[in-house]
């Protein structure tokens, strides 16, 4: 009977841990007044360990606390002593440098000799809060489209919105300048080591074939990279490695076939590039490519003069020459002076070539 008792028990014992394992649950008793801490075997394969591979203890889960965390998490400690329930989430960084959300549910429980124990599980909700960003993500690019009025607000709204939905850090925005790509406009958090990044990556002219953003230019497709200083100038390598960047993600804004500009952004934490990511960047990318071809002159310097683009907008209007002359209280012959000199501009030879040119480049609407 016994045996059989133990054959059930350990049977049972191997569904759990089978179940936690599928679930990504894991289970945990902890003794405050002891400062006892027991892990069931799912418990330790969250932190990237081997079941029983340490004896568990709330200073080696302080230890691997994503650094953002540790304060908050030692602050908690004491009401979770006190209340016993509740639920409670924090980052630990794994062996290999990634970074595992988990959220902890807790309930009190009666120990032995009165003692109290804190019961509860562990949840990985990793891939949630993934989810999570990406929708943040989105949601962020569509308002900073939405509200956008001028080139260098809506690009800095656009920056810090996605990168703050992503836990980014860093975020350039490049277009082409010849056979090089050049920074339009840089977003950053405030720490000083970013802001000597910014200085240098100003003066950088990557080429359409440097690793992660010429990658990125070329494919039209979202591109990432765990080694960020492959191909950087030896200054912004510096800056790089100084800022405690671990990973890059390169986004370009791509109008059906074309690709525009592109975004970068740069974690101080590993990025892990899954398909699914990868395929909410290229829809952020087309979205904001779409957005910009109506806007093409906001990228470069303008074309034309303020008089002469307001001869075109007024002629996309269907006003004749003489209602233009009317309108600006211009002669007639200077109206024609401001087309001839447009038409020279933009290289066509008509009204209508120049209208249609100016509106391709997003000079006029």
């Amino acid at each position: 009977m016994a045996d059989e008792l133990s054959r059930a028990q350990a049977e049972q014992l191997a569904l759990l841990n089978h179940a936690e394992q599928i679930a990504g649950l894991a289970s945990w008793v902890w003794t405050p007044q002891t400062g006892e801490l027991r892990w069931s075997d799912n418990h330790f394969r969250l932190f990237g360990l081997q079941p029983g591979a340490i004896a568990p203890s709330i200073d080696y889960v302080v230890d691997h606390l994503h650094p953002d965390d540790v304060e908050w998490f030692k602050e908690s400690l004491p009401v979770l002593g006190t209340a016993g329930s509740g639920t409670l989430e924090y980052r630990i960084v794994l062996p290999d440098g990634s970074v595992r959300d988990l959220r902890a549910s807790v309930a009190l429980a009666e120990g032995e000799g009165g003692r109290e124990r804190i019961v509860g599980s562990v949840q990985d909700v990793t891939a949630d809060h993934r989810i999570d960003r990406q929708l943040s993500a989105r949601a962020a690019v569509s308002t900073a489209l939405d509200e956008w009025k001028e080139f260098e607000r809506g690009a800095q709204s656009l920056l810090s919105g996605l990168a703050t939905a992503m836990d980014l850090v860093f975020g350039a925005l490049w277009i082409p300048d010849g056979a090089t790509l050049t920074c339009k406009l840089i977003w950053h958090t405030d720490r000083e080591p970013l802001v000597a990044l910014a200085d240098v990556t100003r003066d950088w002219r990557p080429g359409h074939g440097s690793p992660l953003l010429g990658r990125a230019w070329e494919s039209r497709q979202p591109a990432s990279s765990d080694q960020p200083t492959i191909g950087a100038m030896p200054q912004r390598a510096a800056a790089i490695r100084d800022a405690a960047v671990k990973a890059a993600i390169a986004i370009p804004a791509v109008a059906v076939d074309e690709t525009l500009a592109v975004m970068e952004f740069f974690s101080v934490e590993p990025v892990q590039a899954t398909d699914r990511l990868m395929q909410a960047l290229n829809g952020i990318g087309h979205e904001v490519g779409s957005f910009l071809a109506r806007r093409r002159g906001e990228l470069i310097a303008p074309a034309l003069t303020p008089r002469e683009l307001q001869v075109l907008q007024l002629a996309a209007r269907a006003f004749s020459a003489a209602a233009i002359a009317q309108e600006m209280q211009l002669s007639p012959a200077t109206v024609k002076r401001h087309f001839e000199d447009a038409y020279a501009r933009l290289g066509v030879s008509d009204r209508a070539s120049a209208v249609a040119e100016a509106m391709r480049q997003g000079l006029i609407t």
